[in-house]
């Protein structure tokens, strides 16, 4: 940013193309800076080969992007009749953010393709990030005056930058887990489930369960329904298009978030034609009135009563891998 101010300021009073050049290359120097850090941020998810594609792809889109945007603005001139109100220039940065962060996104999210399980999400990450950042931009560009010496407007672009680049940091990075994990809203549930006292049989708790070839280790919400004193049923949605509760086998050592804590329990699939799967649904649908199950799995977990190895010990933050889409909807999925 401190180039791309340095550039603004050079270029003014310039001819066009002596300007546009000087902006050109202020905005390429941006884009590198930006694409370079971001893909070494990248280096625990993506080789050396996808983190030159990312920089490349950022120097293409954010670069000349910013380049050409600036360029439009200054050789215009300024013959608009005055600035606009200040709250209205902060709201079109943030729109513009939107905008330009969702088209950097999915070019970046390209490179991502093969590497992670959901690139699409990256999309999202960087139309927020930058919904933040732009409006920072913007204030800085347009509070810095005319009359400031260079030193003082690049200093002050460089300052703009790093607070810029610092709410920019903070809003994408809260994605890079989703990327190859469970989708934010999962991550919520769960927190808000684990730090409450909701029993297990309240409608709504969170499975642990781990991958039989993996050894990966799976935590996701889920809806259930009370099935007797101590078991649970749960409808997995979609399951044409989820693999956790594949895992199970007849009797599959799980885990099950209860008043706040993870406790053992065990699991079965139930298949229609049995009374079990009967029994099961009848349970769910009694939970869950507008649940319409007409067949598919059903999974019944049978909580272990009260004794010393009752709960789970902690594992740490294993990074909880998505087990597929709309684990939470999974009473919804077939309303």
């Amino acid at each position: 940013m401190a180039a791309s101010a340095a550039a603004a300021r050079a270029a003014d009073g310039r001819s066009a193309a002596p300007a546009l050049a000087l902006l050109v290359l202020g905005g390429l120097v941006e884009g590198a800076a930006l694409g370079l850090l971001q893909a070494r941020a990248l280096a625990p998810l993506v080789d050396r080969g996808r983190r030159r594609a990312w920089a490349l792809v950022t120097v293409l889109v954010a670069g000349l992007g910013w380049a050409a945007g600036s360029a439009a603005s200054i050789l215009a001139g300024d013959d608009s009749g005055g600035a606009p109100p200040f709250g209205l220039v902060l709201l079109g940065a943030a729109m513009l953010g939107l905008v330009m962060g969702a088209a950097l996104g999915a070019a970046q999210a390209a490179v991502l393709r093969q590497v992670v399980r959901h690139p699409q999400r990256w999309v999202a990450a960087s139309a927020a990030g930058w919904a933040v950042a732009m409006p920072i931009i913007f204030a800085g560009a347009t509070s810095a005056g005319r009359s400031w010496p260079w030193l003082a407007v690049v200093v002050y672009g460089a300052l703009t930058g790093a607070l810029a680049g610092t709410g920019l940091g903070l809003v994408t990075s809260v994605w890079l887990s989703a990327l190859d994990g469970p989708p934010l809203r999962h991550r919520w549930v769960l927190r808000h489930l684990a730090s409450g006292t909701h029993p297990a049989a309240a409608g709504m708790t969170a499975l642990q369960v781990t991958g039989a070839h993996s050894g990966r280790t799976f935590r996701f919400p889920v809806m259930c329904a009370a099935l007797g004193p101590s078991s649970l049923v749960v409808l997995p949605g979609h399951p044409e298009r989820k693999t956790w509760w594949r895992q199970l086998d007849r009797d599959s050592d799980i885990a099950v978030l209860d008043r706040g804590a993870w406790v053992r329990a065990r699991a079965r699939v139930v298949t229609p034609g049995s009374i079990d799967w009967s029994v099961a649904r009848s349970a769910y649908v009694a939970r869950w009135r507008r649940a319409r199950i007409e067949g598919g799995p059903l999974v019944v977990v049978d909580l272990r009563s009260a004794g010393a190895d009752r709960e789970v010990p902690d594992q740490g933050d294993q990074g909880p891998v998505d087990p597929g889409p709309d684990a939470v909807g999974a009473g919804a999925a077939r309303t």
